[in-house]
């Protein structure tokens, strides 16, 4: 995509947060994915770590790993869904540090965090953002971090965007710097638009 395309996908979201109630977009679930879920309760991502999510919407997520204990942080370009973030982490009683913010130029420290979570920013990226990503990510994650990178599948019926992204291309993105751990296709919530979709389900190591 060129700038004027990624403008047009990052306005789309801060319009949609302001507009609409959480419950009218399709992708929020109300819950965590059944994998982060599991990688808490299996305790490969311990209590106490360090966390950050990048697009983090309405806060579901980042609000899910402070309850279990984990120290969050969290942060999406829209201001909307960032306020409404806040006003759950304060329903649940737990901190999180809530920021607007670009996932391409985060406003934290090098070797920082312990697991970056990614549900649904990597698909909209464009080919010449993935670089700058890939740098970031390396960047805040500490040595030996994890990366848990969820998004859409080349197996769901095309569209502009989000993107389907092939497992070439999420190899050709990380293997150089990170070391793979997992990789899956698994179900998403499905949509009138889209019956049972498919997303990856990747975790992977800072090498």
């Amino acid at each position: 995509m060129k700038l004027e395309q990624k403008s047009i996908v990052r306005n789309y979201f801060t319009q949609a947060y302001s507009e609409k109630t959480p419950s009218k977009h399709e992708w929020t679930a109300g819950t965590a994915s059944p994998e982060l879920i599991e990688l808490v309760w299996n305790q490969n991502i311990k209590k106490g770590s360090k966390v950050i999510e990048v697009g983090c919407g309405i806060g579901t997520e980042a609000v899910f790993l402070a309850v279990r204990d984990m120290e969050v942080s969290a942060v999406d370009i829209s201001e909307s869904a960032i306020k409404t973030a806040k006003q759950l982490a304060d329903v649940y009683g737990v901190n999180v540090d809530f920021r607007v913010a670009d996932a391409l130029s985060l406003p934290f420290d090098n070797n920082e965090f312990d697991v970056f979570c990614d549900q649904g920013c990597f698909h909209h990226l464009t080919n010449e953002e993935r670089p700058l990503y890939v740098k970031e990510i390396l960047r805040v994650l500490k040595p030996g971090g994890m990366l848990v990178l969820r998004c859409f599948s080349d197996k769901i019926p095309g569209g502009p965007q989000p993107r389907r992204i092939s497992s070439s291309e999420l190899i050709d993105t990380f293997a150089e710097s990170f070391n793979l751990e997992h990789m899956e296709r698994v179900l998403s919530f499905s949509t009138e638009q889209r019956q049972l979709p498919l997303g990856w389900s990747t975790i992977w190591f800072k090498a």
